[in-house]
């Protein structure tokens, strides 16, 4: 049952989700660069900055006039295909690449044991097309301070369908602490995760076996939870007011994978009535 406050905020939500059409996939939130891919690398026209390509065409970075292109927002997303040889068994988009003045990789940055990493978007699969390969998904993957650059470890998520109709399905894959000490301790520490959207194909190819259907990604994001318990705190701020409430309902209205707050995969009052109750416990 809601308690007086939820029953009058709720309204009040449901009333203002209509005004926060655009998404926020490049708020101060996330730490991806270009995470919806609408900037081209000066250098290289044919990459989104910030990214690089492994086993990809340049049409690979899609442009919504493309013929028979999908792109969610803005004028840009990435394209993984199916592999069609030996040579592109493996395709990815990374961002294990340095910045044009040489300061930095584009890898956001991460602090060991500091909080759970999240990271979220959209995918689509055109129409009556079928993912068939071994993973379709997002790796993670936790490096150590340059110049070592080495991996400390390394987790891998598979988008959880392998259709979508030809709509935009979001998903949102964590890498919680608990994950992190469970490798091990093998210093140095990680300071940094590449993001990495990928396809794996570990079959045979031949009739029946080889890869089928293509992909599409686009509005990716990346946080590290450093809240220590405040799920209601959106703008990580350690404290809750209204633009904790604004920013909740920017993502809802989005359908974000960070507003699916009981984690169920769907939109809807209960998403809702679980940030006011989050939001009514306040911050530790």
């Amino acid at each position: 049952m809601l308690n007086r406050f939820q029953s009058v905020l709720v309204p009040t939500i449901f009333a203002m989700v209509t005004l926060s059409p655009h998404a926020i996939a490049n708020d101060d939130a996330n730490l991806l660069s270009n995470a919806g891919f609408e900037d081209p690398n000066p250098a290289f026209p044919s990459l989104p900055i910030g990214w690089n390509g492994f086993n990809v065409d340049p049409s690979d970075y899609v442009d919504i006039n493309d013929p028979g292109a999908f792109v969610r927002s803005g004028n840009n997303s990435i394209r993984l295909r199916p592999a069609g040889n030996e040579g592109e068994r493996f395709q990815g988009w990374t961002t294990n690449l340095f910045r044009p003045d040489g300061s930095d990789l584009f890898d956001p940055d991460y602090l060991y044991l500091g909080g759970d990493v999240t990271v979220s978007g959209f995918y689509l699969v055109p129409s009556g097309e079928v993912l068939q390969d071994t993973v379709v998904g997002m790796k993670l993957e936790f490096r150590r301070e340059p110049p070592n650059f080495s991996i400390w470890g390394a987790f891998e998520f598979s988008f959880p369908s392998d259709s979508t109709s030809g709509a935009w399905m979001p998903f949102s894959f964590t890498v919680t602490d608990e994950m992190v000490q469970a490798v091990g301790d093998f210093p140095p520490d990680p300071t940094s995760v590449t993001v990495l959207p990928f396809r794996f194909f570990g079959g045979e190819f031949g009739a029946g076996t080889s890869p089928t259907g293509t992909v599409y990604i686009d509005d990716l994001c990346i946080v590290q939870d450093f809240g220590g318990g405040c799920p209601a705190d959106f703008t990580d701020d350690g404290v809750l007011d209204f633009f904790d409430i604004a920013s909740f309902l920017t993502l809802f209205s989005n359908q974000d994978p960070l507003s699916d707050m009981n984690n169920d995969g769907s939109f809807d009052f209960f998403d809702i009535a679980t940030y006011l109750a989050a939001f009514s416990e306040g911050c530790p």
